[in-house]
């Protein structure tokens, strides 16, 4: 931040770009101590020690199709008198004012400013000793316009705090700390459940998944790392109803965890597998040459090394193990592989890959890897308000 004297009149164009909001207009209101933004849908998340909250704002009064989703470490809880004399408890976060080509840290609350001409309220606690306000005179910055959203894709500039469940019986393993560590340092929120306590309930208008006689929010992404039943399998796909992105499909955690069906899906979509008489071959029984890869996404890395080194597979052979991975609608799998004359083939496939094992053999985060995956995928849901009939 420069020294330079801002002149602002009694409207302008700010931006937030913590929240990936470019533009914005806004009321200049000395009279007015805190300053506010538009919000609804807001919710709080996160952890008594590390309390976040969501929420969806409109920066286009008026127009209700763009709708940015925003999140937030949140700064305080504050009772705030509006001008018509209203006393309201607000969620207070912290973000970055942008004025032309100056920057400052500002404190807004957050509340329902629908039907108001103007979706954020500049307080003059929001403003530097630099600035001047000139109330007879608007727009002394440069002018941003509403077009920015029509040019910037909105949903890849910041990333936000993301809102996860993870879905295991066993909570305490190295796998489960490795994918909560993961979580916390890029900020997110990761909740553990026991799917032998959640229950479902299907319905047209409230389908609905609950905790107890407590109806869980909305997650934006779902990572199962539990044993595959029938009852688990339709947990998963209640959660990808409710919008969540489910890292593995319902279908191919059930399909992979048998594997006669795995042999009989690779077959069917011309994909290489041993001949084998059933019970088919476990785990336990691979062949010592056998190849073990990790598949997150469209990326794939190979797990067994030779010596001190990876193996290395040919262009073809990862294209056969990327393949084999969509065929079941798996995201995050490990396979193992083996090399004959007549060309690659698939031993088996586990949707549960050992994080910790995976991490000590190639010295990579294969817990990183996924959330890359999460955060490409996963999108907080905007509130979609309901329209007056």
């Amino acid at each position: 931040m420069t020294d330079a004297t801002i002149k602002l009149g009694w409207e302008e164009w700010l931006s937030l770009p913590d929240l990936n909001l470019p533009a914005i207009k806004a009321k200049i209101d000395t009279g007015a101590r805190t300053s506010a933004l538009h919000a609804v849908g807001i919710e709080p998340f996160g952890t008594e020690a590390n309390p976040k909250v969501r929420f969806t704002v409109y920066p286009i009064p008026e127009n209700y199709e763009v709708a940015i989703p925003c999140s937030a470490p949140v700064k305080d809880r504050r009772e705030v008198t509006s001008s018509n004399g209203e006393t309201e408890l607000r969620f207070v976060i912290e973000t970055h004012l942008q004025v032309g080509d100056q920057s400052w840290p500002i404190e807004v609350t957050l509340t329902d400013r629908t039907g108001m001409a103007y979706h954020m309220l500049l307080g003059r606690r929001a403003l530097v000793d630099r600035c001047v306000v000139v109330p007879g005179e608007s727009h002394q910055q440069p002018d941003l316009g509403y077009d920015a959203y029509a040019t910037k894709p909105i949903y890849t500039v910041k990333p936000r705090s993301l809102r996860i469940a993870l879905l295991t019986a066993k909570p305490n393993t190295p796998s489960s700390h490795a994918l909560i560590e993961e979580a916390e340092v890029r900020g997110h929120v990761i909740e553990q459940f026991d799917p032998a306590k959640l229950s479902i309930t299907t319905s047209l208008n409230a389908p609905r998944i609950q905790h107890g006689s407590n109806k869980l929010p909305h997650f934006d992404a779902v990572i199962p790392r539990m044993p595959v039943t029938r009852y688990n399998a339709a947990l998963l796909r209640q959660f990808d109803m409710l919008g969540a992105y489910t890292i593995n499909s319902a279908e191919g955690l059930t399909a992979a965890h048998d594997p006669v069906l795995v042999q009989q899906k690779l077959v069917r979509n011309h994909i290489a597998v041993p001949e084998l008489t059933f019970p088919a071959i476990s785990a336990h029984d691979l062949p010592a040459d056998a190849i073990e890869v990790l598949v997150t996404g469209g990326k794939l890395t190979v797990i067994t090394r030779d010596g001190k080194r990876s193996l290395k597979l040919t262009k073809d052979e990862r294209r056969t193990a990327l393949r084999a991975a969509r065929v079941f609608k798996l995201g995050f799998a490990a396979l193992s592989l083996l090399r004959t004359a007549e060309g690659l083939q698939v031993l088996t496939l586990t949707s549960r890959p050992n994080l910790t094992h995976i991490e000590k053999v190639t010295r990579k985060n294969p817990a990183s890897a996924l959330f890359d995956l999460i955060e490409k995928q996963a999108r907080p849901r905007p509130h979609k308000p309901k329209r007056k009939r």
